[in-house]
């Protein structure tokens, strides 16, 4: 019989079948993804958005970062510290709940309390910033921000609003427009600060005027891509009990989501806040974990979304598709991610001296300090909204604050001891990752699988492959890890 005749069966030791196998999956995958609605054609729509993201961070960033140098990057990072701050506290954590009201009136109600409420605290900030005596005695390192200060109000609102149409664009399934919106975004902001600081020899508020003018354009561009998604609706006036009830339907996500956003998104910027008086390291730090978290976005934040929405079809009905959806991402991640994470650790001081000038080796150093924070957070930030689905959401707010509290002491206790930034920079990146394992297993059992082996597992194999890198580093280098120049 041929080969390729009607009922011919390879025998199973024929090295012909594992090709078989794999050409089969490749076109099972490639049929999900021409699939309209499917899980696999949104996942890559979210994913080729973020690449292109990605794809200009990696080209542009080099040349942004020898225009500007750390000390704009510093400044850089504490006015976005700031405008992420406001934004997440005019969110509440209702943007997340986007997709849960079957009703579309119930769902604009939670989008105009959203609006309104960035826009108020945007005037307030703004208003606020004209008493310049009163912040900076509270906060006396902030006094670099200068007049920059006045527009955080601003660009907090700017920043909200593209996260509440993001949300929306979401709801509508729109995967494919909202992730290259985000994208545009990416890719305007670093040309423009790419040329702007070529031609006005790089000033310090360069990368803070980019944000603002870019978020400003592409408003209008969200605005026209919900025309047909009911954006002239989110305008007409509510009662205000109307709003109220849906508000309170939904109270959960002011009360446990918002605060556990709030609580993560303050420890991420901790080195931030804590070491604001020496600009330059926050300009390393700020590179390096931007950097960092491009894995995250290109590969977690990707699917973040569009596992949302299938789990919360699948929770209550489907335990069993929700568990394998869950273990087979998760295993996706780990061995995806794995080499860049790997590669970014132990060589980025190498790869920063080089790529952006010997003044960032520092930041190479710093992303090699946090690589295992952020691979671990490449596998359990997706999923974390399955905390979300089962009303379980008191898990990440007490494991934010915990992190928040554990992290401070530790930093604080390390500078009043005497040692410097890069130590504590050192102990903020190990108890991170700590606390990213613990995270692992509880995020795991909550979908039905066994947590503390598969992270066990997961933890092994990265010290194997870490070690055979550490390896290859020393007869590269003759050094086993990177650490600080003086």
């Amino acid at each position: 019989m041929q080969w390729d005749a009607p009922g011919y069966i390879w025998p199973l030791h024929s090295p012909i079948v594992p090709i078989r196998r794999s050409i089969n999956k490749v076109r099972e995958d490639v049929r999900r993804i021409r699939t309209p609605g499917s899980f696999a054609r949104n996942s890559f729509h979210v994913l080729s958005g973020n690449a292109l993201a990605m794809a200009s961070q990696l080209i542009l960033t080099p040349i942004i970062a020898r225009i500007y140098g750390p000390e704009a990057y510093g400044l850089y990072a504490l006015y976005m510290a700031l405008t992420m701050n406001l934004a997440s506290m005019s969110d509440l954590g209702y943007a997340t709940a986007y997709v849960l009201p079957r009703e579309e009136e119930g769902f604009l109600n939670l989008v105009r309390f959203n609006v309104g409420l960035a826009i108020l605290l945007a005037l307030a900030a703004t208003g606020l910033s004209f008493m310049p005596g009163v912040v900076f005695a509270v906060f006396p390192d902030w006094k670099v921000l200068g007049g920059w200060l006045h527009v955080v109000g601003l660009g907090s609102a700017l920043y909200a609003l593209s996260v509440f149409f993001t949300q929306w664009l979401t709801r509508a399934k729109e995967f494919k427009r909202s992730a290259f919106t985000g994208a545009t975004i990416d890719l305007s902001m670093r040309t423009f600060n790419v040329c702007f600081g070529w031609l006005a020899k790089a000033p310090s508020y360069g990368l803070m005027l980019g944000d603002l003018l870019i978020r400003t354009l592409i408003i209008p561009v969200y605005l026209w891509s919900l025309r047909p998604h009911g954006l002239g609706r989110l305008f007409v006036w509510r009662p205000w009990k109307e709003m109220r009830s849906t508000l309170l339907e939904y109270k959960r996500y002011p009360l446990l989501v918002f605060p556990e956003r709030w609580v993560s998104l303050v420890g991420v910027q901790l080195p931030t806040f804590l070491l604001a008086s020496d600009l330059s390291m926050v300009g390393q730090y700020g590179l390096g974990a931007s950097l960092m978290l491009i894995p995250l976005r290109l590969l977690g934040f990707s699917f973040s979304t569009v596992y949302l929405q299938k789990a919360a079809e699948i929770v209550h009905h489907a335990p069993d598709e929700l568990r394998r959806l869950t273990h087979g991402l998760y295993n996706r991640l780990f061995w995806v991610g794995l080499g860049p994470f790997l590669l970014l650790t132990f060589f980025a001081d190498e790869a920063f001296a080089i790529l952006f000038g010997e003044e960032w080796r520092n930041a190479g150093v710093i992303s090699a300090f946090i690589g295992g924070y952020f691979f671990f957070r490449l596998l359990t930030d997706p999923m974390t909204s399955l905390f979300n689905v089962k009303r379980r959401e008191h898990v990440m707010l007490i494991f934010g604050m915990a992190m928040l509290a554990v992290r401070a002491v530790a930093m604080v206790a390390t500078a009043a001891l005497g040692h410097g930034a890069e130590w504590v920079i050192l102990v903020y990146a190990l108890l991170s990752w700590a606390g990213q394992l613990v995270l692992s297993i509880v995020l795991l059992n909550t979908a039905g699988i066994a947590g503390i082996k598969v992270t066990l597992r997961s933890l092994s194999l990265l010290a194997v492959f870490s070690f055979l890198l550490a390896l290859v580093r020393f007869a590269i280098l003759g050094t086993w890890l990177p650490w600080f120049t003086s």
